[in-house]
């Protein structure tokens, strides 16, 4: 997990598991805001996380196919109030994340976004038990999505 400090705000990105979209969010959001010379920390949870299990390897194909790494320290990571509490900005895949959130840390409910709140409120698919094709679509989708964030977070952070 990224290390957060006081002057570094820390986006975490959601999904169920934390072991396909949250990986692939998380290392697609790092390497395009540091592009972007936008100081953030990423880090991702899941809201049942296979914690402990590496990234799929369907995943890690698709973010190494695309040019994107994530470090081999990467562990799914269940999201708890430790995590809830230090992240300024929770970004999610589906609304039933966002839903599980706001039941579990409500106090935390306006930091809860939709990964896809910019593009008409979409939801990113799961790719689990899929494919490449369908990796690679769902790492698409994750970087128009997360092109979209990047100019708001540069304003709200």
């Amino acid at each position: 997990m990224a290390q957060n400090n006081i002057s570094t705000p820390l986006v975490t990105v959601i999904c169920t598991a934390n072991i396909c979209r949250s990986p692939m969010g998380h290392a697609i959001l790092q390497s395009k805001a540091d592009a972007a010379g936008l100081k953030i920390n990423v880090n991702s949870c899941g809201v049942q996380a296979l914690t402990g299990k590496r990234p799929d390897k369907q995943a890690l194909g698709a973010l190494a196919r695309a040019g994107y790494s994530i470090g081999e320290e990467k562990r799914a990571e269940q999201l708890l109030m430790p995590q809830a509490n230090a992240a300024q900005l929770m970004l999610v895949m589906e609304n039933r994340h966002k839903q599980w959130i706001m039941q579990n840390f409500p106090a935390y409910s306006g930091k809860v976004w939709l990964m896809g709140h910019w593009n008409g409120q979409s939801e990113v698919d799961d790719p689990i038990g899929k494919g490449p094709d369908e990796f690679d679509a769902c790492l698409l989708v994750l970087e128009k999505n997360i092109d979209l964030w990047l100019p708001k977070l540069r304003a709200i952070l």
